[in-house]
């Protein structure tokens, strides 16, 4: 049974992630479980600040993309 293919990195998170080698070496960088990243993944925020500093450092992917408030960008 073939696995279809998800349509592209939805959000900033998941691009973060896939650029440092998936969830599994994403959560081994910032001390989480693959759960956890999965729910970053789904949500599109890391909840943390010292998990998206991590991650985002890791992955060249900039902080303001995945973490923050989202009526920010409505100013």
């Amino acid at each position: 049974m073939k696995r279809r293919k998800r349509k592209g990195l939805e959000n900033a998170v998941a691009r973060a992630v896939a650029a440092v080698g998936g969830p599994t070496k994403a959560a081994t960088l910032c001390g989480v479980s693959n759960t956890a990243v999965h729910r970053w993944i789904q949500s599109g925020n890391v909840a943390l600040l010292r998990h998206a500093l991590r991650l985002s450092r890791a992955s060249g992917v900039p902080i303001e993309q995945f973490v923050g408030d989202e009526d920010e960008e409505e100013a």
